[in-house]
């Protein structure tokens, strides 16, 4: 049981922090890499993918953007709570970073392919700033999630009557709601960015 409550501590610390970062940035080399190896058909559909994403920057609304980017930094975030209440999702917990990494990597890869310097431009001043922010968001996310999950399979494997898990669930879904404020912040972010630089596009 000890050892149950050392897991269930250690991930609060920066290392274990560090190394849910480690994973998003696999993850990013990972999307990079799987770019290399796409088939020129489906490059074909990135590419008018990527061209669709600066012409909808060039044309939508603030609130338009901002809610776009608010709900996709959202579904990760929200998968995170939710795996937090089984007590054996460590794993899938885990890979979240992993994903949206792969995601943002080949996106950035598929925009230098299309417009070159101009396209790490774009990755620059209209993708990181609000991507570096929603990753923060979903690795502290995925660490309360490891967290929580870590206190049920605690609970369930304690011979002694827990004491109810009433206190940890209120914590923890005020710390997600703390982390959706963030992406809030990110979206906006991403909004800012879009309309400053949207001549650049």
């Amino acid at each position: 049981m000890r050892e149950l409550r050392t897991s269930k501590d250690f991930v609060h610390k920066d290392s274990f922090f560090a190394f849910l970062a480690g994973t998003a940035i696999i993850g990013v080399l990972l999307g990079v890499i799987s770019h290399c190896f796409m088939s020129d058909a489906f490059l074909k559909q990135m590419a008018i993918a990527q061209e669709n994403f600066i012409e909808i920057r060039r044309h939508q609304d603030f609130i338009t953007i901002l809610m776009k980017s608010f709900l996709s930094s959202t579904v990760f975030l929200g998968v995170a709570f939710v795996l937090g209440f089984s007590a054996i999702s460590q794993p899938l917990e885990i890979i979240l970073p992993v994903i949206k990494g792969m995601g943002l990597g080949a996106t950035m890869a598929q925009i230098y392919a299309q417009n070159g310097k101009g396209g790490m431009f774009i990755s620059l001043v209209i993708i990181l700033p609000c991507a570096a922010i929603s990753m923060y968001a979903l690795l502290m996310g995925t660490r309360e999630s490891v967290s929580f999950s870590n206190i049920l399979m605690t609970d369930l494997l304690s011979s002694k009557q827990s004491g109810g898990l009433l206190p940890a669930l209120k914590l923890y879904i005020t710390k997600f709601v703390v982390l959706e404020a963030i992406v809030a912040v990110s979206a906006g972010a991403d909004c800012l960015c879009t309309v400053i630089f949207s001549y650049k596009l």
